[in-house]
């Protein structure tokens, strides 16, 4: 992914969406994506409404993919809970990178565990 680490703010605030046409690829996985996770995993573990969480790349209708945080949540969208994960995400981060944020439904769940693994699992 080429994520460089520091503690300037991103350039722009995370993106929440819910694309109809989404292709999942597969699970953004090394290093700083595992210290990442890792952060992201104690958010997440007090936050009783969230079932599971992948970091997956993913293509919304565009030939290059991006790189998503796929939240399953009983709530659906949750603006208190993605505002806790953009501050981790900008603490780690440099200010041109940015967080997509998909909370996302059942089915589509169901379609990203075909490529990818859950880094985070209630119960």
């Amino acid at each position: 992914m080429g994520w460089l680490t520091g503690k300037a703010k991103p350039s722009r605030p995370p993106e929440v969406f819910t694309p109809l046409g989404i292709t999942f690829i597969g699970e953004q996985a090394g290093p700083v994506e595992d210290d990442l996770k890792s952060r992201f995993r104690e958010i997440l573990s007090h936050t009783p409404t969230v079932q599971s969480a992948y970091l997956a790349r993913l293509s919304v209708g565009d030939p290059e993919y991006t790189v998503g945080l796929c939240i399953r949540s009983s709530v659906g969208k949750d603006d208190l809970l993605q505002d806790r994960l953009a501050r981790v995400f900008a603490e780690l981060f440099r200010a041109e990178e940015h967080l997509d944020i998909l909370f996302i439904r059942d089915d589509q769940e169901a379609e990203l565990r075909k490529v990818c693994r859950a880094f985070y699992e209630n119960g």
